[in-house]
């Protein structure tokens, strides 16, 4: 049986941080929600895509640093204030404020000295692979998707494109078929 929480103070899944953090407190991408990416340096921004293709960028526990309702929500339901806000993966070497220990996949990448996933030979592997398990709530899902982008698009324009693909994966009505679809 699944457990939904209702808060993470009255946490029973034993995720840590609760994973009633996720899906609710984000209003789809626009320009208006991230204004700060769209004047960093090309640099900046590209430092901010995770070598398993999550958009760093776009993530609650980054933008935290401009919102202040957002962070306040972040610390209340479990994130340590210490570990706000989040400068992204690869600026961590891995130790992303929601995992308790250094990512796998961000190791392996370090290991394979490989600046994405799709650059190893094994790709995709078992760290990549989809699961139904909290794909609502979870950016998990899109990893694939946003690795074959960049590698098929470029990464510059990965950027680009990502608030799109982050709002329809979370907002988009799946066509079978054509996949999802927004307004």
């Amino acid at each position: 049986m699944r457990v939904v929480c209702q808060s993470a103070a009255e946490c029973r899944c034993r995720l840590q941080p609760c994973s009633v953090l996720y899906g609710k407190i984000l209003p789809a991408p626009d320009a208006g929600n991230y204004k700060e990416i769209l004047t960093m340096s090309t640099k900046e921004r590209i430092n901010l895509v995770a070598p398993c293709g999550i958009d760093c960028a776009l993530c609650e526990l980054y933008i935290c640093k401009d919102n202040q309702g957002l962070m306040d929500y972040l610390i209340k339901n479990g994130i340590p204030q210490e570990k706000l806000p989040c400068s992204g993966c690869r600026s961590l070497k891995g130790h992303c404020p929601v995992l308790p220990l250094q990512c796998s996949t961000y190791l392996c990448n370090n290991e394979k000295k490989a600046d994405y996933c799709f650059n190893c030979k094994e790709f995709p592997c078992s760290k990549l692979h989809p699961a139904a398990d909290r794909a609502d709530i979870l950016p998990h899902n899109m990893k694939v998707f946003n690795l074959c982008t960049i590698n098929r698009e470029g990464i510059e324009d990965f950027i680009r494109l990502s608030p799109g693909i982050k709002k329809k994966y979370y907002k988009g009505k799946m066509a079978i078929g054509d996949g999802p679809q927004t307004e």
